[in-house]
């Protein structure tokens, strides 16, 4: 079984960022202690490759050679990046639907977009769907995402924030292979009820966010940008631009390490 490393982060959308850390992983397992990877960089994958071709030369429309990577926060091990392609992606289908209702009907249109979203993502970056969201890379859940909440430590007293369309996160693990390796995975949890394309939004957005852009945009043009919009964005060239710098970043996630006593 993979063991956990008890080490999440949160992004909510479309208002706020956030990052909690619980505790670095010391791992011992029958007298033997487990040292962290190294950081260390990944080969890009064939459509990050591609990319920089276009990149290099400012061939995609509206492209003016800006990105935004500097608001891309690193975890504590390392930035959020994959190294594993196919990336494999869940889409939920949540139990209980009565075949023809009403309420799986609005599951499918929920699903659709959520599925539109991944092939928009999935013409740069090599991601494939899956059925079992127990092994998925990413997971995305048909769900509100929890409000908020926080305790005054003086009083006790509890208050919870507003609510949020979508919610990101993450956790860490090492795979019981030998030697072991530092794997993390990503949950989504993307609230029912939205209009398709705000949806659509939505979607790329956490998608963004799971492929490993921990950081908002300040341009409303770009899909990272972290508040609904009139205009619902697309996939920009700065939001491209920042994915494929990230890939070129180090990273202790995907790598292996030995193991001694």
């Amino acid at each position: 079984m993979n063991k956990q490393i008890k080490l999440w982060g949160w992004c909510f959308a479309p208002f706020l960022l956030t990052l909690l850390l619980v505790s670095l992983p010391a791992i011992a397992n029958n007298g033997s202690k487990q040292a962290l990877p190294e950081l260390q960089i990944h080969p890009l994958p064939p459509q990050l490759m591609s990319l920089g071709v276009s990149l290099e030369n400012l061939s995609l429309p509206g492209d003016d050679g800006s990105d935004y990577f500097t608001q891309v926060q690193p975890s504590p091990l390392g930035y959020l990046l994959w190294s594993n392609f196919p990336v494999t992606v869940a889409v939920e289908y949540p139990p209980g639907l009565t075949p023809g209702s009403p309420a799986q009907k609005r599951y499918y249109t929920w699903q659709q977009a959520i599925k539109t979203a991944i092939a928009d993502w999935r013409e740069f970056f090599p991601l494939t769907v899956v059925e079992n969201t127990a092994e998925a890379d990413i997971t995305i859940f048909y769900r509100e995402p929890p409000l908020p909440r926080t305790v005054d430590p003086e009083t006790g007293l509890v208050s919870f924030g507003r609510a949020r369309t979508a919610q990101a996160n993450y956790e860490f693990y090492w795979t019981d292979t030998s030697p072991p390796q530092l794997r993390h995975r990503m949950a989504i949890a993307i609230k029912p009820g939205l209009a398709p394309l705000s949806l659509q939004g939505t979607a790329r957005h956490e998608l963004g966010h799971a492929l490993g852009i921990w950081g908002h945009s300040d341009h409303k043009e770009d899909a990272l940008y972290p508040a609904q919009t009139a205009n619902v964005p697309a996939i920009s060239p700065r939001d491209l631009r920042t994915l494929y710098r990230l890939y070129q970043q180090p990273t202790r996630l995907g790598w292996s390490v030995l193991v001694g006593n």
